[in-house]
C-alpha cells in the first residue's frame, strides 16, 4: 500500500512538472505582455505631462521588476517614483518598504535597515498606522539576518500589536510567522510551533503563497521536535497546495522537506525520491526564472532600443532645427552687422571730419592765444627789464647826486660861521641816512624776483661757499648787464672796489680763470 501511494505521489508530481512547464510558456508570454503593457502606459503618461500617472506606472514597474527579481531595474523605477514624488503619504512609505525588502533579499542590511528606518518615520509623521506595522516587520527581518534575536523579536511584536489593533488578518499571519522563524532560529521549537500554528489561523484569507509557507513551516519545526506523523502530513498538505496552484518554489521546499523527513525516518529510498524529485522541480524552477528573466531583458532591450531609436532620431530633428537656426540667425546677424557697419563708418566718417575741423580751429585759436599772450609777455618783460634797468640808473643817479651834495655841504661847514656849521651837519647827517636806506634795496630785489624768480636760488645751489648780502647785490646788478662804473655808482664804492669784490664773488663760483663772470651770470 505504502509503495501504491508513493507510485501515486510520484505520478502527480510529474503531472504537475509537466502542468508547470506548460504554464512556463504562458508565463512568459504573459511577461512579455505585461511589460510592454507597462511601458507604453508610461510613455503615454509621460507625453501628456501627467507626473501622478508616471509615478504610479513606475511603481508598477518596480513591483513587476521585484518579481522577477531584477532588483536593479526595480530599484531605477523606485527612485524614478521618488524623484517626481516629494509628497510624504502612504505611497511614500510603500516605496520605501519596498526598497528596504529589496536591499534585506541583496543582503545589504545597513541599506535595508536605513529604508526602513525611512519609512517609520514617514509613517510617524502621518500617523500611519499600517506603515509603521509594515516597517518595524522589516527592521525586525534586518535584525534577524544580523543576528541581533533579542532586537528582532522586539520589533516583530511591536509590528504584531499595530496590526492587531487593525485587525489586519494578513498583517497578523505575517508577523507571527517571522516571530515563529526567529524562534525557530534560536532552537525554541515549542514557541515557534505555537506562532506558527497562530500565523496558520490568520492566514486562511491571505495570499495562497503565504499559506503554503506558514504549512511548510509547521511540518519543518515537527520534524525537529521528532513529530514526523505530523510533519509528514503538513509538508503535504503544503505540496499539494503548490502543486494545485503551480508554485515551483513551493514545490521544491515541500519536496525538499518530505525528503528531510524520510531521511530523518530511515527511509531512504523515499528520501531519495523525493530529493531526486526536488532537484527536477529545481531545475525546471529554474528555467522557468531564467527564462522570465531572459524574457523581460529581451522586451526591456528592445524597448530601450526603441526609446533609443526616438530619442535620437528626436535629437537630430532638435539638432537639425537648431543647426538651422543657428545658420538663420548667423546670416542674419552678419547681414545687420553689415548694415550697421556701413551706416557706422558713414556717421564716423562725418563725425571724424567734423571734429577735425573742430581740432584744427581750436588748435588755430589756441596758437593765436598762445601768441598774443607770448608777445603780451614779452611786452611785459620788456617793460619790467627797462623799468628795473631805469630804476637801478635811477638809484645809481640820486646817489651821486646825493654823494657831491654831502662832500660840498662837507666842504662849506668849514667856512661859514658856528650856527651855518651845526644846520650843515645836520642836513649832511640827513643825506647819508637817507643813502644807507635798505628800502629801495628791498624794492629792487622784489622787481628782481619777479621777472628772475629762480636766480638767487639757482644761485646759491651753486655758490661754493655762503655769499654775503653785498655779493648778492653785486651779483644781480651784473644780470642786468650793468658796467661797473654803474655798478660803483650805485653801490657808492670805487670802481677798484667793483673789481675787487668781483675777484672775490669769482672765487666763491664754480668759474675756471677763462669764464667770463657777468657771462655766468647772465646764463644762470
Amino acid at each position: 500500500m505504502s509503495t501504491y501511494k508513493q507510485t501515486i505521489t510520484i505520478f502527480v508530481f510529474f503531472i504537475s512538472v509537466s502542468l508547470c512547464a506548460q504554464m512556463s510558456i504562458n508565463t512568459t508570454n504573459e511577461i512579455d505582455t505585461k511589460l510592454y503593457d507597462l511601458k507604453k502606459e508610461l510613455e503615454l503618461a509621460k507625453t501628456s505631462s501627467n507626473t501622478s500617472k508616471t509615478a504610479q506606472v513606475h511603481v508598477k514597474l518596480g513591483d513587476f521588476f521585484s518579481r522577477l527579481e531584477l532588483y536593479s531595474e526595480a530599484i531605477k523605477n523606485y527612485q524614478a517614483y521618488l524623484d517626481i514624488h516629494k509628497t510624504k503619504d502612504s505611497g511614500l512609505v510603500y516605496i520605501q518598504n519596498a526598497l528596504s525588502t529589496i536591499n534585506l533579499d541583496l543582503k545589504k542590511y545597513s541599506e535595508a535597515n536605513k529604508y526602513a528606518q525611512n519609512s517609520l518615520t514617514i509613517s510617524e509623521d502621518i500617523n500611519y498606522s499600517r506603515g509603521k506595522a509594515k516597517a518595524n516587520a522589516l527592521l525586525g527581518s534586518v535584525a534577524e539576518k544580523q543576528g541581533n534575536y533579542e532586537k528582532a523579536l522586539e520589533f516583530q511584536k511591536l509590528s504584531l500589536s499595530i496590526f492587531n489593533v487593525l485587525n489586519d488578518s494578513t498583517g497578523l499571519a505575517s508577523t507571527n510567522e517571522n516571530i515563529g522563524s526567529i524562534y525557530e532560529d534560536l532552537e525554541q521549537y515549542d514557541l515557534a510551533y505555537q506562532y506558527f500554528k497562530t500565523a496558520n489561523t490568520f492566514a486562511k484569507n491571505s495570499e495562497i503563497d503565504l499559506q503554503i509557507n506558514i504549512i511548510n513551516n509547521l511540518g519543518d519545526t515537527n520534524r525537529k521536535t521528532g513529530n514526523y506523523s505530523k510533519a509528514l502530513g503538513y509538508t503535504e498538505q503544503a505540496l499539494m497546495l503548490a502543486q494545485k496552484t503551480n508554485n515551483e518554489s513551493q514545490i521544491e521546499s515541500a519536496l525538499k522537506d518530505l525528503a528531510r523527513t524520510y531521511a530523518d525516518l530511515g527511509d531512504y529510498e523515499k528520501a531519495y525520491s523525493y530529493l531526486n524529485n526536488q532537484s527536477i522541480v529545481n531545475e525546471q524552477e529554474l528555467r522557468q526564472n531564467n527564462a522570465e528573466i531572459v524574457s523581460a531583458m529581451q522586451v526591456l532591450y528592445e524597448v530601450k532600443e526603441k526609446e533609443a531609436e526616438v530619442k535620437l532620431l528626436n535629437k537630430q530633428n532638435q539638432i537639425n532645427k537648431v543647426r538651422q537656426y543657428i545658420i538663420l540667425t548667423i546670416t542674419g546677424a552678419i547681414i545687420l552687422a553689415l548694415i550697421v557697419g556701413f551706416l557706422y563708418w558713414k556717421k564716423r566718417r562725418k563725425h571724424e571730419k567734423h571734429i577735425l575741423e573742430y581740432q584744427q580751429q581750436l588748435l588755430q585759436a589756441d596758437l593765436d592765444k598762445k601768441t598774443a599772450e607770448e608777445q603780451a609777455l614779452k611786452r611785459e618783460i620788456d617793460i619790467k627789464v627797462s623799468s628795473l634797468t631805469n630804476y637801478s640808473l635811477h638809484i645809481a643817479h640820486k646817489n651821486k647826486m646825493l654823494s657831491d651834495v654831502s662832500k660840498t655841504l662837507t666842504k662849506l661847514k668849514g667856512r661859514n660861521s658856528e650856527l651855518v656849521k651845526t644846520k650843515l651837519q645836520e642836513l649832511a647827517s640827513e643825506i647819508e641816512a637817507d643813502l644807507n636806506n635798505n628800502n629801495e634795496w628791498t624794492e629792487l630785489m622784489g622787481y628782481f624776483g619777479q621777472i628772475h624768480p629762480a636766480f638767487f636760488k639757482i644761485l646759491k645751489q651753486s655758490a661754493l661757499e655762503k655769499l654775503s648780502s653785498s655779493e648778492m647785490r653785486l651779483c644781480l646788478l651784473l644780470r642786468l648787464n650793468l658796467s661797473s662804473k654803474e655798478i660803483a655808482e650805485i653801490l657808492r664804492i670805487t670802481s677798484d672796489s667793483v673789481r675787487i669784490a668781483r675777484y672775490r664773488l669769482r672765487k666763491k663760483l664754480p668759474l675756471d680763470s677763462k669764464d667770463d663772470l657777468q657771462a655766468y651770470l647772465l646764463n644762470l
